[in-house]
């Protein structure tokens, strides 16, 4: 059935769309499993479309680095962002700030003894910050606007406006999947931004990286997006607190109002590219 909404041509696409959430939502409900001719993969994007290709033994999961964020302490991570987003902030620099707290943050972990962690890892990060931000310009009265509450805003973007909205599986042997056939090899596209959002799965939080395995499979049951979720939330919360006491000439509102930004071009990370040309 065609999509209504006038969105991307496909769910790549949508990642860098100004609003790709209608899309989605459509996508999700119409079209939640079905074959993409100009992607040449099969698409799922409803929740039960995503619950069933992961949990399927059949089709592999994306790689992901054995060793890093399964052995660092997401509050430890969370407070030393907290110190270092408090340190580098400028308001005049959203963009750079975004994602250097990340960073500088893993740098700083990884001096500790931990071992590298996955690009992935401040990819997502700093997108949540970002997206974390434009949240707070979209709700500006929602009860998500001060420091202590970091996590609930973390959480809720990571669900309605997820950083990594896209992830794939491979075919690994023939199967039968969403009432068709799949050859070995054969890619499959989960579209986590649409999934996470369908209500008819029950689910009350983001999907994540998606690299979990069952139904169960969301930010809690991957380290590095647990671990990004930490990191967001240090930040967050710094930007909130210093907003909050060393800028009451200049309200949050009103410096998120002089906010213009586009979004990276990404087949998975939605990531928002904020101007430099702000207001003092």
């Amino acid at each position: 059935m065609p999509l209504t909404h006038p969105g991307p041509g496909h769910p790549v696409a949508a990642v860098s769309h100004a609003d790709p959430y209608g899309y989605y939502d459509q996508l999700a409900a119409r079209r939640g499993w079905h074959f993409d001719a100009c992607l040449q993969m099969w698409v799922a994007a409803s929740a039960a479309g995503v619950d069933e290709v992961m949990r399927h033994p059949c089709c592999r999961a994306p790689a992901t680095a054995a060793a890093g964020a399964a052995g660092v302490d997401a509050s430890k991570a969370r407070a030393l962002a907290q110190l270092i987003g408090r340190r580098l902030w400028r308001r005049d620099r959203l963009a750079q700030w975004m994602i250097c707290v990340p960073e500088l943050t893993m740098v700083s972990l990884a001096g500790a003894g931990h071992a590298a962690l996955p690009t992935l890892v401040y990819e997502a990060a700093s997108a949540l910050i970002g997206n974390g931000v434009l949240a707070l310009l979209r709700e500006p009265e929602d009860e998500r606007c001060g420091p202590e509450d970091a996590d609930a805003l973390v959480q809720a973007v990571s669900r309605f406006d997820p950083p990594v909205q896209n992830t794939r599986r491979v075919v690994m042997r023939d199967c039968e999947l969403g009432g068709a056939s799949l050859k070995t090899g054969q890619e499959i596209l989960l579209v986590l931004a649409a999934a996470s959002r369908d209500l008819r799965g029950g689910r009350a939080y983001g999907l994540g990286y998606g690299h979990g395995q069952g139904h169960g499979a969301g930010a809690a049951d991957c380290p590095h997006y647990a671990l990004a979720c930490a990191l967001a939330a240090g930040a967050l919360e710094a930007l909130l607190s210093l907003m909050r006491d060393q800028h009451k000439a200049l309200s949050l509102q009103t410096w998120l109002q002089q906010l213009t930004w586009t979004y990276r071009d990404s087949p998975d990370v939605r990531m928002p590219l904020f101007s430099h040309r702000l207001g003092v």
